[in-house]
């Protein structure tokens, strides 16, 4: 869990280049006014094509959410950043991709982002900041949860969007949302409460608390949040309970801890990540399946691809538990 703080340094891998700096043997992209990226540096194409697939206005951003901001704020010292490109200097691992760069300021013109421009919102109203420092330049930010409610509000209004499976009885940004909030609650340790009080008179009472009601501190992704509110679905159709990491325990050691599971059902549910297709956690993988089937568990792990086909396997289980009762 990241401990968040006023002061903190922002640190990524790119490294930003103002445009007297460019080297002529070298290919750039352009992510601001007068900054660069090393083309080695940006993001892979299909990244880049993937989130344009969704933006509203299909910008395609080559930069990560974190340089464009630090970028485009370095040029407007006396702007703000909030929202989701607040989140992404915060270093919140996921959803900040693709996203406008989203900048508060006092004075001028409102301002529609584009490939090498931010979002410019004229803000009347004083907000609590922090500063932050990137290669010892400071950076004024918006507080974390001030910029959890903005990014709220964003999925909400449709400005940032990213691919989500359909869930019977949830829109799409409703699911954005839960997967945002899941996000700052494993990853920040943020408390539902503390969401709901920040975003008094800023979202709608009634969404918020819905999608509150549906988060969970314990999601290590977004897919992981589908795969929930997919199973608590299932679930809630055949009459089972969804328990969230329950471990496994062999001989009194734990051996793993199942993402879901289906006690009744003894159904042990694992979205597997990127880390799992490595050879040495393959084998473990297999080992802790021969584990669990020994101790009367029926493993039920996916990845991304064989999402539906686990899901699949699930609810047949159900099903065939239902009709036997």
């Amino acid at each position: 869990m990241t401990k968040l703080h006023n002061g903190m340094s922002v640190d990524f891998e790119t490294t930003l280049v103002h445009e007297m700096q460019r080297e002529p043997e070298r290919r750039y992209r352009q992510v601001s006014s007068k900054r660069y990226l090393a083309a080695e540096h940006c993001r892979e194409q299909w990244q880049v094509d993937n989130d344009a697939r969704h933006h509203p206005r299909g910008v395609r951003y080559y930069g990560c959410a974190a340089a464009r901001a630090v970028a485009h704020a370095v040029e407007r010292p006396n702007c703000i950043v909030a929202g989701f490109s607040a989140l992404a200097l915060y270093g919140l691992p996921y959803l900040v991709e693709g996203a406008d760069t989203t900048l508060l300021s006092t004075t001028g013109r409102n301002q529609l982002a584009g490939p090498c421009l931010p979002t410019i919102r004229r803000c009347r109203i004083s907000l609590t900041t922090w500063n932050v420092s990137h290669r010892g330049v400071p950076i004024q930010v918006v507080h974390p949860l001030t910029a959890v409610v903005q990014a709220l509000v964003q999925v909400k209004r449709g400005e940032h969007r990213w691919k989500v499976v359909a869930v019977d009885g949830l829109g799409p940004e409703e699911v954005r949302a839960v997967q945002l909030i899941d996000c700052v609650r494993r990853f920040w340790g943020f408390e539902a409460a503390a969401i709901e009080a920040a975003a008094r008179n800023k979202v709608n009472a009634a969404w918020l608390r819905r999608v509150l009601r549906l988060s969970s501190a314990r999601a290590d992704s977004p897919k992981e949040t589908e795969m929930r509110l997919l199973v608590g679905v299932l679930a809630a159709r055949y009459g089972y309970t969804v328990e969230e990491q329950v471990p496994l325990i062999v001989d009194g050691k734990v051996v793993t801890v199942f993402d879901l599971a289906i006690p009744e059902l003894k159904i042990a549910v694992m979205y597997d990540g990127e880390h799992h297709s490595d050879y040495k956690q393959r084998n473990k993988d297999a080992s802790i399946n021969i584990k669990m089937t020994l101790a009367g568990w029926t493993p039920a792990r996916c990845s991304s691809g064989t999402m539906f086909e686990c899901l699949g396997l699930i609810e047949e289980l159900m099903q065939k538990s239902s009709q036997r009762n």
